[in-house]
């Protein structure tokens, strides 16, 4: 790190402690923390067992920090005298920490608290542990974040609940009427189970409302942070860990937290797909995508920081899945950490430990130097916000008790066709403009609250397009609902789709294994399949559709029919807007072309979503033109990075495009080698020529006219 690093984090730090309201420290550099742990290669502890002299953890820092480290986790669980030098030496070299305080809150997953939310008394026994936990905060001047919360917190399911008076009386005041005696009792009443359900995943915010507030009081000088949960959280939740279809992070909300870290490792273990999807986890970076896109949504609606716990290879977490193939995948770290940046994360945790392998050591810490390079500018420049958006039907998910988390697959097969796609969750639809976006995208949606439909409608016909896979015809209550069925000109449409179970685990130092999978799962070998070959839009269209959903055309204009005659792909104009309605399932449709090995209908799925935005009239911010390498913009008004990742991609090549930024733009950058990058003006966008092999990531500094003489 530069000399200047260290003294510009000193200056902010110093004049933090002037200001008269303390606020977290907003450094110049990038936030990317790991633990004090063994390096692979280069100077400092191997690892060897007892105390460490000081000139061994000098070096060991140094080697962190000549990686791209800008951070100390703590506690360091090391002596007390060598942890109180690790954090003294970082400090004077300008390096951040964050804290582990451990859980505040005083409730877990599989059982209700001993001193409930609803009581006065939890706001007491909450002080009471914060004070306790936090005091050791005090020696260390340098802090950036704390974690304060449960790691990963979701509801394990019933047995998290809890009847006690205060429950019983919170209940009635929110909801007019008794709390039902269980679940079972009300599963066939849709209003009562809404609102128990909605009641019980209520619980936890309205926990760390009272934790947030408790700590700020205590100590404001640090963000505070919470972890989000790998899958439960996000669709995931039904058959898996957390038993029924309770919990999301949208829906909890962001307003008891200043940082959320959210972790998902789909290399160094499993990414919690359901079924056969699981065994064959491809495209590998999907369920990351989508995940990513909730978690912005949160983020970004609250004006919140996102982070990422980047996983590593160690075996501390990992061994377990350790093979010549994961040792081989050195770039993962950096591919990883990279995308989490890319898709706006503005901090980075390992988890758990440096890499133990040089070569996943050396080419992160490439990845992070790169990072660096943006001198901290970064913080202040978000992820671009997507003409385009898909739903997260949350009531669907808690009134139908499915998983909404293999739709990833469709999120992704959508954003490479595209280019740029954001989660829109359906409490965020309050008007018709969805947050001013162009492109609204309804995935294996069935059921919609009545008000979120009728601003789809509106939306629609002001101008938008909806694209969508399936018509919601059900509303929150399981009623019949024909809102959308008339602005699709359809009636009837199937939501068929192939139900998947468990969660494939492969381990590779025992046999793999099939986890939260039924005794008797369905059977995945048996859908109905389709054969969709016609001319649509100006393209020749032959595949095996899976999963096809019949319906009863109205006022639509037939696009293309499938082999049984069943509608391909239809379209309707409403007013001023557009409505383009698959006939069949895109995930199930999207894997096939992934279990057959069939490229050539893969690309035809991606290049009919592709053509389909195009006849609607919208061009993304930033476009890639190999679905295999991802390009993705942050940016401001001042200026922007553009980050180029390569998937895995076996062929390199890759043309970018950027239009409809906030500024024109005057030059593009190398990071990396700081000389000019070659581009062309054509049709209103910027196109970029690039090459960007296995393993690598680009990261470009895209500049208006008045910096581009600089």
């Amino acid at each position: 790190m530069k000399a200047k690093l260290t003294a510009r984090f000193l200056c902010l730090f110093l004049l933090a402690l002037c200001v008269s309201e303390a606020q977290p420290l907003k450094p110049d550099f990038f936030p990317a923390v790991t633990q004090f742990s063994p390096v692979p290669s280069g100077e400092g502890w191997k690892g060897e067992e007892g105390p460490l002299s000081e000139e061994v953890l000098r070096a060991t820092i140094d080697n962190i920090r000549g990686h791209g480290f800008t951070g100390i986790e703590a506690p360091t669980h090391r002596p007390a005298e060598e942890e109180s030098f690790i954090l003294k030496y970082a400090e004077s070299k300008g390096m951040i920490v964050s804290y582990h305080a451990g859980a505040l809150e005083g409730f877990e997953r599989t059982a209700p608290p001993e001193v409930c939310v609803y009581s006065p008394q939890y706001a007491e026994s909450v002080r009471a542990r914060a004070e306790s936990a936090l005091a050791p905060l005090k020696n260390i001047a340098n802090l950036y974040n704390v974690f304060t919360y449960q790691d990963e917190p979701f509801h394990w399911g019933p047995q998290s609940f809890g009847y006690n008076d205060e429950v019983k009386a919170e209940f009635k005041k929110r909801y007019g009427y008794d709390l039902p005696p269980d679940l079972d009792s009300i599963r066939e009443d849709p209003r009562a189970w809404l609102d128990l359900i909605n009641f019980r995943s209520a619980y936890f915010p309205d926990g760390w409302r009272q934790v947030y507030k408790v700590v700020k009081d205590i100590n404001p000088n640090f963000k505070v942070t919470l972890t989000h949960d790998s899958h439960n959280t996000f669709g995931a939740g039904y058959s898996s860990h957390s038993e029924i279809a309770i919990d999301d992070v949208v829906h909890w909300g962001g307003d008891f937290a200043d940082l959320f870290v959210f972790d998902i490792y789909p290399y160094m273990m499993f990414d919690f797909r359901f079924g056969r999807p699981a065994q064959l986890p491809k495209p590998r970076i999907s369920q990351t995508h989508y995940s990513f896109a909730q978690m912005r949504a949160l983020t970004q609606a609250y004006g919140k920081d996102l982070g990422f716990w980047v996983g590593t290879y160690n075996p501390t977490w990992f061994g377990q899945y350790f093979c010549p193939e994961l040792a081989a995948m050195h770039w993962s770290e950096r591919e990883m950490s990279m995308t989490a940046v890319a898709q706006g994360a503005n901090y980075l945790l390992t988890g758990y430990h440096i890499p133990v392998d040089q070569r996943h050591w050396e080419s992160f810490g490439a990845g992070l130097r790169l990072l660096q390079k943006t001198g901290g500018r970064l913080l202040d420049a978000p992820k671009v916000k997507a003409k385009a958006c898909m739903l997260f039907p949350r009531t669907q998910y808690l009134q139908l008790q499915h998983e909404y988390f293999n739709v990833g697959l469709s999120f992704e097969l959508f954003l490479r066709a595209f280019g740029e796609l954001d989660i829109l969750h359906e409490d965020q639809v309050t008007d018709d403009t969805l947050d001013g976006r162009e492109i609204l995208v309804l995935f294996d949606v069935e059921l919609l609250p009545e008000n979120v439909a009728d601003h789809i409608a509106q939306f629609v016909r002001k101008g938008g397009v909806v694209i969508a896979d399936c018509v919601p015809r059900m509303n929150a209550y399981k009623e019949p609902m024909s809102t959308l069925e008339e602005v699709f000109g359809v009636k009837d449409m199937s939501g068929t789709r192939i139900r998947r179970s468990g969660h494939w685990v492969p381990y590779k130092t025992q046999e793999p294994i099939w986890a939260n999978r039924p005794e008797n799962p369905p059977d995945e070998t048996v859908f109905a399949t389709d054969t969709l070959k016609a001319a649509a839009l100006g393209q020749s269209l032959d595949f095996k559709v899976v999963s096809p959903r019949p319906c009863t055309v109205t006022s639509a204009t037939m696009l293309a029919k499938m082999d049984s005659g069943q509608p391909g792909l239809v379209r309707s104009d409403a007013e001023s807007g557009h409505a383009f309605l698959l006939g069949f399932c895109l995930q199930d449709t999207y894997f096939q072309t992934w279990e057959d090995d069939n490229a050539t209908a893969r690309e035809q799925l991606r290049s009919l979503l592709h053509t389909i935005t195009q006849e609607a009239g919208v061009r993304p911010r930033v476009y890639s033109s190999n679905p295999d390498i991802e390009a993705a913009l942050r940016a401001n008004e001042r200026e922007g990075f553009l980050f180029v990742i390569n998937h895995e991609a076996q062929e390199p090549a890759v043309t970018v495009q950027l239009r409809d930024l906030a500024f024109e733009i005057g030059d593009v950058v190398n990071l990396d080698t700081s000389q000019p990058v070659a581009f062309q003006k054509e049709d209103g966008a910027v196109r970029l020529d690039l090459s960007v092999p296995v393993g690598e990531a680009a990261l470009l500094h895209v500049l208006p006219h008045k910096e581009s003489d600089r």
